[in-house]
């Protein structure tokens, strides 16, 4: 019959002190015994010892460890563009703002410092959040357009060509 190699009985045995091995062998067998510390008492040697030295040269052997990566469950992974669905999905359901209120603000507060006459440089808030939601439904569109002329060309990636078409066929800003 075939041995197996039990690396986990070699793990354990492993990281146990000497001390710890040599009182557990003068205070003799365990309760439940294992095969190789039954033959290593049988011998009269140290069974840990003996699990790391090779009888022929005496020197110690290098034992397979199991790789902390592999015994590490894989993550999931989902098919390409099922969680680009599902993030399409959520953003499409819900309401608020996708662009961050705080960098739009100081984007809008540099395009008016640089714009706008001096003397201009304050915001309401409600006026702020108006610009935002109105900044944002151009966006959407703009991609949602520049989307239809990627599929139109048989691609399903976005090039600048795309939202260059997709702003002179809309009549959407100053083309570039």
């Amino acid at each position: 019959m075939a041995r197996s190699k039990h690396f986990g009985l070699r793990g354990r045995d492993r990281n146990r002190t000497n001390a710890a091995v040599s009182s557990s062998t003068a205070a003799g067998p365990s309760t439940t015994p294992t095969r190789r510390d039954s033959e290593a008492e049988g011998e009269g040697g140290d069974a840990a010892q003996q699990q790391r030295t090779s009888p022929a040269t005496g020197r110690k052997k290098r034992t397979k460890q199991a790789n902390p990566q592999s015994s590490k469950k894989k993550p999931y992974r989902y098919k390409p563009g099922t969680v680009a669905l599902r993030e399409i999905r959520h953003f499409q359901k819900n309401t608020q703002l996708l662009i961050p209120a705080a960098s739009f603000i100081r984007q809008v507060r540099s395009i008016t410092h640089n714009c706008a006459p001096p003397h201009i440089n304050r915001w309401t808030a409600e006026a702020l959040v108006a610009l935002q939601e109105a900044a944002e439904d151009f966006l959407v569109g703009l991609f949602s357009d520049a989307m239809l002329c990627a599929i139109h060309a048989k691609r399903v990636t976005l090039m600048r060509k795309d939202f260059e078409l997709a702003r002179r066929l809309g009549g959407k800003g100053s083309p570039l």
